[in-house]
C-alpha cells in the first residue's frame, strides 16, 4: 500500500554520513608530521656554531651517602675554540684543564643546529594540554647525548615542544629521558635520567639554546646517588 511517503535509497543516506565521519577522523593539516619536521630540520641546519659565541655556566650538585658536592664551572666558546674560565670562582688547575679538554673534544658544541639530526628521528606528533604541538622521538640518534665516557643516546627517548615565530615553527623545549635502566662503565646502574633544554629567540629572530637542566640517579656497589646539573648560556 502506498502511504504517500518517498523512501530514499539507503546509499543516499549512508554515504554522506560516512563521508562526514571520515573527514572528522582525518588529521588536521596542522598536525601533519612531515612539514613541521622538515621545516625545523632546514632551519637548524642553517645554524652554524662558528657564528656564535657564549659563556656556559654549569652548576653541578652530586649526591651520595653522606656526600653533597657542588661545583660551579664557567666555560667559554668563541666560535672556534673552548676555554675553561673558572671552577668555583678560581682559575682551573692542571688536572681540571685536562678533564675539560677531554670532555670538550668528545662532545659537539651545544646549539640549535644539533636539532637537525635529532628531529630526523621524530616519528609521531600530538598536541599537549596547552594546545602546543609536540614531536616525539622514540629513540635518540647516536651521539645525541654523551657522558664523559659513553654515548647513552640509545637508552633515551625525546619530546620536542614547538612554538611559532611569524608562522615559522621552532623547538621551544626539548625533553629527553631514559626509557630503560642502563649501565655506565659496567659499574654504575642508571635508574633515572632526564634532561630539559629550553630555546629562546635571539635578537636576529633565530632560536638558540638558553638553558638546560639534567637530573640523574643511579647506584654502584649497593650505594645510591645522583647528580643535578643546571646550565645557562650567555651570548656575546
Amino acid at each position: 500500500m502506498n502511504t504517500g511517503r518517498t523512501r530514499l535509497p539507503l546509499p543516499h543516506i549512508v554515504l554522506p554520513v560516512l563521508a562526514s565521519l571520515l573527514m572528522a577522523a582525518a588529521p588536521a593539516d596542522e598536525l601533519r608530521l612531515e612539514p613541521l619536521r622538515d621545516a625545523i630540520i632546514t632551519d637548524a641546519r642553517a645554524t652554524n656554531p662558528a657564528t656564535i659565541a657564549f659563556d656556559r655556566t654549569t652548576t653541578a650538585v652530586r649526591r651520595g651517602p653522606g656526600i653533597k658536592d657542588k661545583t660551579v664551572t664557567v666555560e667559554r666558546w668563541d666560535g672556534q675554540h673552548w676555554s675553561l674560565v673558572s671552577v668555583n670562582g678560581k682559575p682551573p688547575t692542571a688536572s681540571q684543564l685536562k678533564d675539560f679538554r677531554k670532555a670538550t673534544a668528545a662532545n659537539p658544541v651545544p646549539g640549535y643546529y644539533r636539532l637537525a639530526a635529532l628531529m630526523a628521528a621524530a616519528s609521531d606528533i600530538s598536541t599537549d594540554g596547552d594546545g602546543r604541538k609536540v614531536l616525539k622521538i622514540p629513540v635518540l640518534p647516536p651521539g645525541t647525548v654523551r657522558t664523559d665516557t659513553s654515548d647513552i643516546s640509545s637508552h633515551l627517548s625525546g619530546e620536542a615542544v614547538l612554538a611559532s615565530n611569524d608562522g615559522k615553527p621552532y623547538v621551544a623545549r626539548l625533553k629527553v629521558k631514559a626509557h630503560e635502566n642502563f649501565k655506565l662503565n659496567l659499574l654504575i646502574k642508571v635508574t633515572n635520567f632526564e634532561q630539559i633544554s629550553d630555546y629562546r629567540l635571539g635578537p636576529d629572530g633565530r632560536p638558540r639554546l638558553a638553558s638546560q637542566t639534567a637530573d640523574s640517579k643511579g647506584s654502584m656497589f649497593g650505594f645510591v646517588g645522583g647528580e643535578t646539573n643546571e646550565v645557562t648560556y650567555a651570548y656575546r
